[in-house]
């Protein structure tokens, strides 16, 4: 996609000196970064990660009573340590600091705060300076905050355990329920038809992959964790938003997934995104999965740290089965009943992996992590809510709303002619991506 006009010079923004700041586009092909004042990431450190972070510190001080009610006198003293944390965090990135060390916490060999702290220094080298939040990718940078605030409440001995977002996921359930209500009765309604045919089963599961995409909008870091609580009947705005889809991939997915041959592993593993409509909407899909003979086994993996606000974590699993059971609504109370049966039977299990929080993208996992890829190598289809950048253990289904300038996968010129449309396109999550990496019948790789 070509630019504009851009300047390279260290200039000022806001008064903060950001080295190479150019008024432009993102560069085809390059990663993105801060320096890109017309990009995503130049919003996200500008304002979007800000404003996150302003809104746990409301939070944390409108509700202190309640939380040391729950987590102890010792919380008080805690909340005002962290919003003196956060509030400096704040000021290191808009005035474009360097990236500073995790503290690591005594005798926890299970935090990654070193691996961490490995990543900055071997990064540091390789750029020869210490990274500021502008001047380096800022995929790194955002992940590297959420991170770093997770460790600050881990060194906490009240509020270790505290999710500052814990709020903000189950609103966005509870905001979403008439929807929620809308697609459950409809998928118990296919599992009570006696039988299905293949053509009848195959249209079901396009239907559930494209459900399950529309999901992916419900994130509350690029809302900024406004409400983005979803409204009007999700089945019949399949039709309406089919043509938002730019790649789509479902045919391959019906092929690994119905063509079952004697030996073949019969694993789906489902690395999770957001919680709340997005979780239930993968739950959906897990129960028609395993009910319809697509799958004998679902693994559900999620973070192991509150992570970009809406990202889900093993209590925002069980809280949405919880709330399920302890509804009004008996196709609410069924649905929880068959996830607990299949949680209890470990037809479903739910993983927690350190790497999903770690900085290293996936395209490392072969070497960083061989457990994890070995595990994962053994399903036969994984789905993933981002680009994988050549990443693939196995047959991969990507399901995205496109909600950074990043995209691949689309015919030359579509692009252009969608920024010509509409300059914000590749931000909004409007438009969708169902892309797949899956081996033919004669063992050759499809990228589609």
């Amino acid at each position: 996609m070509a630019t504009n006009a851009k300047q390279t010079m260290p200039i000022r923004s806001n008064s903060v000196e950001i080295v190479n700041l150019q008024d432009t586009l993102t560069p085809f092909g390059v990663r993105l970064a801060g320096i890109y004042m017309r990009s995503f990431a130049y919003i996200t450190l500008k304002d979007r990660l800000p404003i996150i972070l302003t809104k746990i510190v409301d939070n944390l001080s409108r509700n202190k009573e309640q939380i040391a009610q729950k987590f102890g006198q010792n919380a008080t003293e805690e909340i005002k340590q962290m919003v003196g944390f956060i509030s400096q965090l704040k000021n290191e990135i808009v005035t474009n600091k360097a990236l500073t060390i995790l503290p690591i916490i005594e005798n926890d060999s299970d935090n990654d705060a070193a691996v961490w702290n490995k990543y900055l220094e071997d990064k540091t080298e390789k750029e020869g300076a210490t990274p500021t939040w502008f001047n380096t990718e800022w995929l790194y940078c955002e992940c590297y905050m959420y991170r770093r605030l997770a460790q600050k409440f881990l060194l906490m001995s009240a509020l270790h355990t505290y999710d500052p977002f814990q709020q903000q996921k189950r609103d966005s359930f509870i905001n979403s329920l008439c929807n929620i209500e809308i697609l459950n009765k409809y998928l118990l309604d296919m599992i009570d038809r006696a039988k299905l045919m293949q053509i009848e089963k195959k249209d079901l599961l396009f239907k559930l992959i494209e459900l399950n995409l529309w999901g992916n909008k419900c994130d509350l870091s690029l809302s900024a964790g406004a409400d983005n609580n979803q409204t009007g009947n999700p089945i019949e705005q399949l039709a309406i938003f089919h043509d938002d889809i730019l790649d789509d991939a479902s045919d391959f997915v019906w092929q690994v997934l119905s063509k079952q041959k004697p030996n073949d592993s019969d694993i789906v593993d489902m690395v999770l995104d957001n919680a709340g409509y997005e979780l239930f909407t993968d739950i959906c899909f897990a129960i028609f999965l395993i009910n319809f003979g697509l799958a004998g086994k679902v693994r559900f993996y999620v973070k192991r740290y509150p992570y970009f606000v809406s990202d889900a974590v093993v209590k925002d699993f069980h809280w949405i089965l919880d709330y399920m059971k302890k509804s009004s609504s008996p196709e609410l109370k069924r649905t929880a009943q068959l996830s607990y049966d299949y949680l209890e039977n470990k037809t479903w299990t739910i993983e927690e992996e350190s790497y999903w929080t770690c900085p290293y993208d996936l395209a490392d996992m072969k070497e960083k992590d061989k457990i994890l890829y070995a595990k994962l190598s053994d399903a036969k289809l994984i789905i993933f809510k981002e680009a994988l950048r050549g990443f693939r253990p196995t047959n991969i289904l990507s399901l995205r709303t496109i909600k950074s300038d990043v995209c691949v996968g689309l015919p030359p010129g579509k692009g252009e002619m969608l920024y010509e449309k509409d300059k914000n396109w590749m931000v909004t999550g409007k438009y969708g991506l169902i892309q797949a990496t899956v081996e033919s019948a004669c063992n050759c790789s499809i990228i589609c």
